[in-house]
């Protein structure tokens, strides 16, 4: 049996699925039939290679933008659920005034 090979171009933008797009490694996975373990190891790969790349101490590593995609994604589903709480409470409110 041989081992499949991969072009960089699309270890690339497996990567950038799940780092810019939030998508987990099993919805990548699945949605490009490449082992999950693989997928994380290219992610790890990318962040590397672009970490590398960066020259400036003005911009934020590959990693700690990931990190902090990653956090404003958890903020902002915390804010949606918030606000769907809210939206609940003064239609249950409102019922009550009428």
């Amino acid at each position: 049996m041989r081992k499949k090979r991969y072009t960089a171009e699309f270890k690339k933008e497996a990567a950038r699925l799940m780092i810019i797009e939030g998508l987990s490694g099993s919805e990548v996975s699945e949605k490009l039939g490449v082992n999950t373990n693989m997928l994380y190891r290219w992610k790890s790969e990318h962040l590397k290679e672009l970490e590398g790349e960066k020259r400036s101490s003005e911009n934020a590593s590959p990693q700690e933008m990931a990190a902090e995609i990653a956090r404003l994604r958890k903020q902002l589903g915390k804010s949606e659920r918030i606000n769907e709480i809210l939206k609940k409470t003064v239609g249950y409110f409102a019922k009550d005034e009428s």
